[in-house]
């Protein structure tokens, strides 16, 4: 019998807890920033005071202040604490997704904020993907194409114009019980950057086992895993990629059918989504400590510095860069 995904938060219980209550969403955010306790950066002191209105906590020995979101992917957050709050949850807990045309709605702002809010939770879910190495006995990898049809003529397979991604997926067993999932852009599909990324985000070693589609370009990797990269025949019902194309084919049908079509500027974030999404679909109520996990470990990010990152880092785009 297949085991059922733990429950995830509710948004009943949700808005028991943080609806009209300002007190509790700053302490939310407050437990992200100081999750030991507070100490003062200035004097090492325990103890302060807080000032909810102006987002801040004042030390009393030195009266030194800390802004609630400095330091953070939210520092210069405008949105009141519960909008914010809530477009996270929303975010994090949606199953396959959500747009910036929901989130301006379920949150009453205009579409320039929903669509930069729901960035930067994509920006926090690729650097939590960004701390993860795969480590299994078995692995299945191939290279895949997404975006748009070429409108050139003749361009097909590997000459075509859509965006190469990098897949690799880590199982229990040899085509059975899929674990995780990376989703990498990469500039050309050559066995230098096959080589070069799995080995970045899988354990190698000659016992384990890795499961191609006859591509020659992952016969650089032979002397540190074993290959298997013969012909698959894809009509057969349990081909050695089954498990990789379905999962590849769910997402790249979830975001065509949520999204409706993605710049290929912004491709790698929404893969990056999709992977954290599947990498975590166990986590269950846990996800709410998971976006405690992820603000924790953000960066000041700035809307023109995401925008200017994005154009010029693809295909070699690194949420850490940002």
């Amino acid at each position: 019998m297949k085991a059922l995904k733990p429950k995830k938060p509710s948004l009943i219980e949700f808005t028991r807890k943080y609806s009209n209550d300002e007190e509790a969403c700053y302490d939310f955010f407050w437990n992200v920033r100081h999750p030991d306790g507070f100490v003062c950066e200035q004097c090492g002191c325990t103890h302060y005071r807080k000032i909810t209105r102006h987002r801040v906590s004042e030390c009393t020995e030195c009266g030194h202040q800390e802004y609630l979101f400095a330091g953070t992917i939210f520092q210069d957050n405008k949105l009141p604490l519960y909008k914010l709050l809530l477009g996270l949850f929303l975010f994090f807990t949606a199953n396959k997704g959500i747009s910036a045309a929901e989130m301006r709605s379920h949150l009453d702002v205009n579409y320039k904020t929903a669509s930069l809010l729901c960035r930067k939770c994509r920006i926090l879910m690729a650097e939590d993907n960004a701390s993860h190495i795969l480590d299994a006995m078995f692995y299945e990898s191939d290279v895949i194409y997404i975006g748009a049809k070429s409108k050139e003529p003749g361009h097909r397979g590997m000459g075509t114009t859509k965006q190469p991604f990098l897949t690799l997926l880590s199982t229990g067993e040899e085509n059975k019980h899929p674990l995780k999932i990376r989703l990498v852009p990469v500039s050309v599909d050559s066995g230098e950057n096959i080589n070069r990324y799995v080995s970045s985000f899988a354990r190698l070693s000659e016992d384990r086992l890795l499961n191609t589609d006859g591509k020659t370009t992952y016969n650089i990797l032979k002397d540190r895993i074993t290959v298997n990269n013969s012909k698959i025949d894809y009509n057969e019902d349990d081909h050695r990629l089954f498990w990789l194309n379905t999962i590849v084919g769910n997402i790249q049908n979830q975001i065509t059918g949520i999204y409706h079509g993605v710049s290929r500027r912004d491709l790698p974030l929404f893969l990056a989504e999709q992977e954290f999404r599947f990498n975590n679909r166990y986590e269950g109520k846990s996800l709410i400590n998971k976006i405690r996990n992820c603000l924790s470990e953000s960066f000041p990010c700035s809307r023109r510095l995401v925008i200017s990152v994005l154009n010029k880092a693809l295909p070699q785009f690194t949420p850490a860069c940002v």
